[in-house]
C-alpha cells in the first residue's frame, strides 16, 4: 500500500482540507483537529496554537490506533474504524478516512461526544473524497513520470543499437 508521505498534495487540496477541518474545529468546539497519515505524520491541522506537541501527539494516536485495529482481530472483528479515548478534561475521537489516513478530535469534557462523532462522520466523508483525489492525482504523476523514464530509456537504447 503506498504511503501517503509519498504523495504530493497539492495547495488547492491543502485548501479543501483546510476548510473541513476548520468547519469541524468550529462546529465541535474541539482545541485541535488533525489529519495524520496511518504512520502518525502530520498532514494538516485546525485549531488552538499552544505549546502542544502535536507531531508527537499524531505519532501516538497512529499507534494507538494500530493496536486497536490488532485488538479487533483479536475478538473476531474486521476492523474498529474509530476510537474514543476519554479524559478528566478532554477527550479524543480518532476516526478511519479510507484506508491510509487518521482524523482526530481534541475536545473538552463540555461537548457531547455524539455530536462530535456524528460532525466527524461528515468530515470523514469529505476527507475521503478530497484524499483520494489526491492519491489518484499522485497515480497519474507517477505513471506520467514512468512513462517519461521509459521514453528516455528507449530513446537511449535505440541511439545505442544505431551508433556507428
Amino acid at each position: 500500500m503506498e504511503q501517503l508521505t509519498n504523495l504530493v498534495v497539492s495547495e488547492a487540496e491543502l485548501v479543501h482540507i483546510a476548510r473541513v477541518l476548520g468547519r469541524l474545529t468550529l462546529e465541535t468546539g474541539a482545541s485541535h483537529v488533525l489529519l495524520l497519515d496511518k504512520s502518525g505524520q502530520l498532514i494538516a491541522t485546525q485549531g488552538e496554537v499552544g505549546e502542544r506537541d502535536l507531531l508527537a501527539l499524531g505519532a501516538l494516536l497512529a499507534g494507538a490506533f494500530s493496536s486497536s485495529r490488532q485488538v479487533a482481530q483479536i475478538l473476531g472483528e474486521k476492523d474498529f474504524h474509530s476510537i474514543l479515548q476519554q479524559g478528566i478534561y478532554e477527550s479524543i475521537y480518532t476516526s478511519l478516512v479510507g484506508e491510509q489516513w487518521l482524523l482526530v478530535v481534541v475536545f473538552e469534557k463540555q461537548t457531547h461526544v455524539g455530536l462530535v462523532k456524528v460532525l466527524a462522520r461528515k468530515a470523514v466523508e469529505e476527507l475521503d473524497r478530497i484524499l483520494e483525489r489526491v492519491r489518484a492525482g499522485g497515480a497519474q504523476a507517477k505513471d506520467q513520470i514512468v512513462s517519461v523514464q521509459f521514453r528516455n530509456s528507449a530513446q537511449n537504447a535505440i541511439d545505442q543499437l544505431f551508433q556507428e
